[in-house]
């Protein structure tokens, strides 16, 4: 073979061995019953192989998204420990003044608004709302600070905290109807009562307008 012919000299191709699928496609007429039950038993093979892939596939994404939960749970957390620091440093003793009563009801109201736009946009995916849902939670913890202040309930009557806070014992999610049951609890709580007669019971019957015991 002189040295043209080595140039031009291709190797034959390797015939690729075919999937499972294929081989039980190209069943030949002279094919045994064992060569028949080999391929099928190759397929059933494959297909358990892939749907063990598949399901570990599944359960790294199941992972990976719980750990993006806690991430975000634990970043809420630290942002309300953060506000509630904000908030409290209104005045020198630590207690809320008016004005931040104001701005962690502004909050408020923002939060309710955002979730229940998510949840209007996204109903049939919670993953979508599910961020807001810990921020609205995470407000509704906050607000507990309120009952150190019972002299300014007026405030929060005044700007329609409750209205709102009274449409959320209603909520889809009971983790936000108990937050709020918890929240009015400690507001109404004797302690406050006895703190602020007059604050306590202009929250109480704004809460009675409502019909708070018919919800």
């Amino acid at each position: 073979m002189d040295i043209g012919e080595l140039l031009d000299y291709k190797p034959a191709n390797t015939p690729k061995r075919p999937l499972p699928e294929e081989e039980v496609n190209q069943i030949q007429e002279n094919e045994t019953d064992y060569e028949r039950q080999k391929k099928l038993r190759r397929l059933a093979k494959h297909r358990v192989q892939q749907i063990e892939k598949q399901e570990q596939e599944r359960l790294k994404a199941e992972q990976e998204r719980l750990a993006e939960e806690q991430r975000l749970k634990q970043e809420r957390q630290d942002m309300v420990q953060k506000l509630v620091d904000e908030n409290l440093a209104g005045t020198d003793d630590g207690v809320l003044d008016e004005a931040a009563l104001k701005r962690m009801i502004l909050l408020f109201e923002k939060k309710v608004l955002k979730n229940q736009e998510m949840r209007i946009k996204f109903p049939e995916n919670p993953e979508k709302f599910m961020e807001s849902e810990i921020e609205l939670h995470d407000i509704l913890t906050e607000m507990h600070a309120i009952a150190t202040v019972p002299d300014l309930y007026p405030i929060l009557v005044n700007l329609k905290a409750v209205s709102s806070l009274l449409e959320l014992l209603s909520h889809e999610n009971t983790d936000i109807a108990v937050a709020v049951v918890n929240l009015l609890q400690e507001l109404t709580d004797l302690d406050s009562l006895n703190e602020n007669e007059e604050g306590t019971e202009i929250l109480i019957d704004a809460l009675l307008s409502k019909q708070i015991c018919a919800l």
